[in-house]
């Protein structure tokens, strides 16, 4: 079974990772700081949590990429841009880190208590079940603590 940040054993896990950083983490790749990391990380979560679908429609090469990343990948691929509205380089100070970590970890433990349907369209694999934003999301935020080595 994949891992899925909807069920607590795995958002449990992202938490004890995420409460081993500190300031003095600095990435094995990438552009961002340990504090871009978390707002980014923040801002993605939100969405999810937060936003609904619009009216697009996933397209073939969105579906296989999907299966590809979601079920056959076993990490997220280095290097991938993200969305405009979810780059942080250089708009957040590292004064903000631990205000950024606790609001991490509060995000994440609201994943397994979630009850609604998550609808927000995926950038890269459409529209994507509930569940599959669970493992999405997982999957990313994964990605992230290996970055910064935890």
């Amino acid at each position: 079974m994949k891992k899925n940040l909807l069920i607590t054993v795995a958002s449990d896990n992202i938490i004890a990772r995420a409460e081993k950083l500190t300031l003095n983490n600095t990435p094995l790749w990438g552009k961002m700081n340990v504090t871009e990391m978390l707002l980014h990380c923040n801002l993605c979560n939100k969405q999810i949590l937060e936003e609904s679908r619009g009216g697009e429609k996933t397209s073939t090469k969105q579906y296989l990429l999907r299966i590809l990343a979601l079920y056959i990948a076993p990490n997220f691929k280095k290097g991938i841009a993200s969305e405009k509205r979810n780059i942080t380089k250089g708009i957040i100070d590292d004064s903000q880190f631990e205000k950024q970590k606790n609001e991490f970890i509060s995000i994440i433990s609201k994943f397994p208590h979630n009850i609604r349907p998550l609808t927000l369209t995926h950038p890269a694999f459409g529209n994507i079940s509930t569940k599959e934003w669970g493992i999405a999301a997982y999957k990313h935020m994964d990605h992230h603590l290996r970055q910064f080595g935890v």
